[in-house]
Formats: C-alpha cells, sequence, structure tokens
C-alpha cells in the first residue's frame, strides 16, 4: 500500500470557521389535505406551537382534485404530486421568539417570492432537541378567473375517468352505461380549473438550493447568538454532509453508520485545519481517498453502501494520519519548496475508522428454556421409569406361566399350581395398575401421550439451543481490527540535514538533537572500549 501525504507548504490563512450548517429538506405529497392535517392538528402533534395558512380548507380539497384530474388525463405511471413540503430547522434559541411571530416571519420569506397557497406549522420534536417548520405548498398559482370548460359534444369517460371517442366504448353486452362510466352532454361544464399549471422551477434542484440559501439569510437576521448562526452547507468544499433519518426509514442503523463516518471525517479536517494544513491539502486528501475511489466503486460494482462506508472508513484514517504527520512535521526543516527535510523514518498510524460498537443491551436470558426442558425432562424419566416397572412385571409374569406348565405336567401338585395361579393373577392385575399409571403421568401434565411429550421436548431443546447461541454471540469479544501504519522514508541523511541546517541557521528540532547526543554517546563508548583493548594488547 503506498500513499503519499500531499505537499505541506504555504499554509498561510488555513484555518477554516465552520459553523452549523443550516438543513432545509423537501418531500413531495401525495396526500396534501392529509398532511394539512397531521402538521396543523393539536391532537396529532405533541409538540405544536402555530399554524399558519394563507388559503381555506377548501382550497386543498379543491388543489388536490385538480391534481389527480390532470394526472389521470396525462397517462402518466406512478402517483400524483399534489403539493410540496420544505422542513427547515431552526436554532433552538428561537423557541424564546413569540411562536406566531416567527412562523409568519419564515413563512412571508418565501410569499415574498412564490404566490402560492401556503400551510406552515411550528413544531418541536419529542424530545424538544429539534425545533423545525413545515411548511406546505401548492405548486400552482390560482387563477384570477375560474375556467370553465364547456362540451361542444356529448364526451364520453370510463371508468379510469379517462375520456374516450364513443359511447359504445362505456357499455357494457346489453348496452347498459358500465358502473364508473360517465356522459357529460353536449353544452354541459365537463372541466372546472381553479389553478394555472405547474409551476416548473419547483421540479427543478435549483429551487431547492436556492430555498437553502434565503432560509439561512432570514434565519440569521433574527439570531442573537453568532454561534447558532447557520451556512449553507458548500457541497465542493472539504467537509461531508450527514443525511436526516426519517421516520421509520428501514436504513436507520446503515444511515447511523454513514453519519458517524461522516462526523469523523469532518472532525479531522478540522483538526487538520487547526494542525497546519491549508483547505487546498485537505480538498486533496478527499479527492484521492473519497471522490476518486467512490468513483471508481460506482463503474465497477454500482451502487454499494457497504463499499462506501469501507471507502469512508480508509478514508477518515488517512486523514487522521495526516493530523499525526503534520504535527511529526512541524518543527522540521524545509527545503526551498517548504517541503519537510526528513532525517529519519516517520511512522503514521492510518488504521480505517472502525465503526461504533452497536449497545449489546442486556445479556439474553435462559433460565425460562432450562426450567422448560428441566421439567419436561422430569415428566420423561417418570414415564421411563414407569415403563420399565411395566417391563420388569411383564418378565415375571412370562417366568410365572412358564413355571406354572411346568407344574402342570406334574402329578400331586394341585397345591402349587394354585398358588401360582393366583401369584400371575395379581401380577396381572398389577401389570394393568402400572399401564394405567404410565397413561397418567402425561395427563397430568397437559399431554395425551408419550408423543407429544417427546414433541414438547424436542421444541424446548431448539428454543434453548437459540437462546445459547446468542448468549454465545454476546458474550462473544469484538473483533479488534489490525492496526495499518504508513512508513514515510527519511528524504535527508543525518548530515545532509546538518548541513543544511548550518547554511541556513535553522535550529535542529528536539528530535533530532536528542538523536545527535545518542549518536555523540555511542562514538564516545566506542573510543573508550577501543583505548582499554589497545592497552591491554601492551
Amino acid at each position: 500500500m503506498t500513499i503519499f501525504f500531499g505537499s505541506v507548504s504555504g499554509r498561510k490563512g488555513g484555518i477554516v470557521n465552520r459553523r452549523n450548517h443550516s438543513f432545509v429538506m423537501e418531500s413531495k405529497l401525495h396526500d396534501v389535505k392529509g398532511r394539512v392535517d397531521y402538521i396543523s392538528s393539536p391532537k396529532r402533534q405533541e409538540n405544536l406551537y402555530a399554524v399558519f395558512s394563507n388559503v381555506e380548507d377548501h382550497y386543498w380539497d379543491l388543489l388536490s382534485d385538480q391534481n389527480q384530474r390532470d394526472f389521470a388525463k396525462s397517462g402518466t405511471e406512478g402517483t400524483c404530486i399534489e403539493a410540496r413540503e420544505l422542513i427547515i430547522m431552526l436554532p433552538p434559541s428561537l423557541i424564546e421568539y413569540d411562536h406566531e411571530l416567527l412562523l409568519k416571519y419564515i413563512t412571508s420569506v418565501f410569499l415574498e417570492k412564490y404566490d402560492v397557497g401556503c400551510c406552515a406549522a411550528l413544531h418541536h420534536n419529542k424530545s424538544k432537541t429539534n425545533l423545525h417548520i413545515h411548511l406546505i405548498f401548492s405548486e400552482r398559482e390560482i387563477r384570477q378567473e375560474v375556467e370553465w370548460k364547456i362540451a361542444s359534444r356529448n364526451m364520453f369517460y370510463n371508468e379510469k375517468g379517462k375520456h374516450v371517442r364513443t359511447k359504445k366504448e362505456i357499455l357494457d353486452e346489453d348496452g347498459n352505461l358500465r358502473p364508473g362510466c360517465k356522459i357529460i352532454k353536449k353544452r354541459e361544464v365537463y372541466e372546472t380549473n381553479f389553478f394555472q399549471p405547474k409551476k416548473e422551477e419547483f421540479k427543478s434542484n435549483a429551487f431547492l438550493e436556492n430555498m437553502k440559501q434565503v432560509m439561512t439569510d432570514a434565519i440569521n437576521e433574527i439570531v442573537k447568538d453568532e454561534n447558532e448562526k447557520l451556512q449553507v452547507f458548500q457541497k465542493g468544499g472539504p467537509y461531508l454532509a450527514t443525511k436526516k433519518i426519517g421516520k421509520n426509514n428501514p436504513k436507520e442503523a446503515e444511515i447511523r453508520a454513514d453519519n458517524y463516518l461522516r462526523q469523523e471525517w469532518n472532525r479531522n479536517v478540522d483538526r487538520a485545519l487547526l494542525t497546519g494544513a491549508s483547505e487546498v491539502e485537505v480538498m486533496m486528501a478527499k479527492q484521492s481517498q473519497i471522490d476518486e475511489p467512490v468513483a471508481e466503486s460506482l463503474r465497477e460494482h454500482g451502487q454499494d453502501p457497504k463499499l462506501f462506508t469501507v471507502i469512508l472508513q480508509k478514508a477518515v484514517g488517512y486523514l487522521r494520519g495526516f493530523v499525526e504527520f503534520l504535527r511529526e512535521t512541524k518543527y522540521c526543516d524545509r527545503d526551498s519548496e517548504g517541503n519537510p527535510l526528513l532525517a529519519h523514518d516517520v511512522r503514521i498510524d492510518i488504521t480505517p475508522e472502525p465503526l461504533p460498537a452497536k449497545p449489546k443491551g442486556e445479556r439474553p436470558a435462559s433460565e425460562k428454556q432450562e426450567a422448560e426442558v428441566m421439567r419436561l425432562q422430569q415428566i420423561l424419566n417418570k414415564m421411563k421409569k414407569q415403563e420399565q416397572k411395566i417391563y420388569a412385571i411383564e418378565k415375571a409374569v412370562v417366568k410365572l406361566e412358564k413355571d406354572l406348565k411346568e407344574v402342570k405336567k406334574k402329578w400331586f401338585h394341585k397345591k402349587e399350581r394354585k398358588e401360582l395361579e393366583g401369584k400371575i393373577d395379581a401380577k396381572k392385575a398389577q401389570l394393568e395398575k402400572a399401564k394405567d399409571t404410565l397413561d397418567l403421568i402425561p395427563a397430568q401434565h397437559g399431554y395425551q401421550n408419550a408423543l407429544e411429550v417427546t414433541k414438547a421436548m424436542k421444541a424446548a431443546r431448539v428454543e434453548l439451543k437459540k437462546v445459547q447461541q446468542a448468549q454465545k454471540e454476546w458474550d462473544a469479544q469484538e473483533f479488534k481490527r489490525e492496526k495499518l501504519y504508513l512508513t514515510i522514508p527519511a528524504n535527508v541523511s543525518n548530515m545532509r540535514a546538518w548541513d543544511v541546517q548550518k547554511s541556513t541557521g535553522q535550529k535542529r528540532s528536539i528530535h533530532e538533537r536528542l538523536e545527535e547526543k545518542k549518536r555523540q554517546g555511542q562514538n564516545v563508548d566506542y573510543v573508550r572500549q577501543q583505548k582499554i583493548h589497545n592497552r591491554d594488547c601492551l
């Protein structure tokens, strides 16, 4: 693995003040009436502070109807977009402002540019850590005069509301109008339009980028604390943007891990700039460690979040190593181009950044499963013991019957024969009782027979094995990533470095002076040993 850190020369004014990034998200609404009700209902919102609307409630009904009608007419596949929504994050301190005035101020900034219907609501999330505004708006301006379309002839519509040419197309086999179909007679109004066509501007990426800047400027106008002022995230800068995790997002764990690595990268960007790196150097690191590997990964493997995670882990490790390299070479002498003169190899830790450990929670308990297996085992043991008793009685009956058969062959053994017959009858009675007891054992525990108990035992052991496997995984030590180091070789000999320092009048670093004293001590020891050796020879 070969990695070259960029040149560390020319670091003037490299420190960048990174503020809080503004957050404005846009979403498409497929049920605008339901969404308006959701954001503005005190019953459905736990922390609702204010609601503002510049239209009546029936406005959204009319908007929805026209959008659905135009969508059906277009024949486009998918779901109709009835309106759009902006979610605008606010600095926490703005909660101290008058809620209604704050909401009207932010909404008016939007309405100054776009003359459309909107409904806005000021919210806090459940834990009151995220103050934000939901701003729902129409993509259509309302007409000054309603457009009435009048049929010049009879018009026919099928079940899907689509206009068809002839009446036959909407009749059944008996010549009757099919359910859901309709006929608009000549000179009747067949369509009413309250709104203009959709504004194409709202569909463009430029609209959202512009809104981010507009809202950021508006928020910064009223924020008192300079530390809470926002700035729009610059896509071409050295930092990485984090992603918002939506409610009930199935990829929440994946996004959290991705955001963690992005934050670690941003932290190391700050550290690199504060340690003395220039923005250009950090951008070079970003290009070589993130942009180029991601582009190559997309070409070869397509969209694969796991591969992107690996790239980020390596990139963070590299940048962390770059910060360490800056510290190691901070007091080094430099050549005419500003590159450090290394008299010894520099070993840098570039181990990829590990993902945060997943919370283990409590260790899986197995007492319940163990108790169930033990209970069923006791039932089976009783049944096995009873079965062995039955077998012993059966063997005794067989032996007695054999003895009786032998006695019957002899004369004058009537008394002995009666005794054996009595014993046989007693054993058979004992055998029946033992069999009844065997049947009773499973019934006492809610089972019909031995087969049910055996099946229950098998299922209990499977459950116990699952819990034990979970315990094994819980107890297992986490994988420890092997350290990865990069060695940057010396680019100048010790004597060469000393000559450069003498000629330029530069001071040597503490590390270099310690190395020099160590070498001088070794030379003194060598000379002393040579003197002692020569003296002994004489």
